[in-house]
């Protein structure tokens, strides 16, 4: 016959579980721009993953800083909530980056690529309609 503290310690772990998968992650993305402020002309390669699904997966060539390029992705996004990670890598180089949303915010993204590195500058806020 099982213990009481074993029955209470495994009771409390169930409890304690359930209570993390009655919350889960719902962050959104409200818009991303991809911008490039190096000297040469790169190809971004960019994915949105929800919930460790691949919900977005595109190659996006961005002009060098001097000719002002920034491309925005806001209306090529799926509109999808969840532990949200976006991943940038420059194409012919090593240069990645990845970054994690695991809360229920709503973030508007700059990638920028410097020259040498792969920043994601975000901004979260509990409302999307808040970056209209």
């Amino acid at each position: 016959m099982p213990s009481r503290r074993s029955v209470l310690t495994a009771g409390t772990l169930v409890a304690l579980s359930g209570c993390a998968a009655l919350s889960p992650a719902s962050a959104r993305l409200a818009g991303v721009r991809l911008t490039n402020t190096g000297s040469a002309t790169r190809t971004f390669e960019f994915t949105v993953t929800v919930d460790s699904e691949t919900v977005y997966e595109e190659t996006h060539t961005v002009r060098a800083a001097e000719d002002g390029a920034t491309v925005e992705l806001d209306d090529t996004l799926p509109d999808r909530q969840g532990k949200i990670t976006i991943a940038t890598a420059i194409a012919g180089t090593n240069i990645s980056e990845e970054t994690t949303f695991d809360d229920n915010n709503c973030y508007d993204v700059i990638v920028e690529y410097t020259g040498d590195n792969v920043v994601h500058w975000q901004s979260g806020r509990s409302d999307c309609d808040a970056f209209q």
